[in-house]
């Protein structure tokens, strides 16, 4: 059976670290994409990049506050 795009992009994580300094590492499918990311900086790689905007974007930047890290699974 194949698999359809739709399935395919199922199987990309994300993973955004929030780190002491403030800045923020990305860790696309478990390696490095990028590293010490400035807050004013993420907006720009998660929405424009990962698609993940406004309201999505913002409760992702509340839970890294929170947790320190977050899985995104697209």
């Amino acid at each position: 059976m194949s698999r359809t795009r739709k399935d395919s992009k199922q199987n990309r994580v994300l993973e955004v670290v929030k780190k002491p300094d403030g800045t923020f590492d990305l860790f696309l499918n478990r390696r490095l994409d990028r590293h010490d990311v400035p807050e004013a900086g993420l907006p720009e790689e998660l929405c424009v990049r990962f698609g993940f905007c406004r309201e999505e974007y913002d409760s992702i930047l509340r839970e890294l506050n929170q947790h320190g890290k977050k899985e995104l699974f697209f």
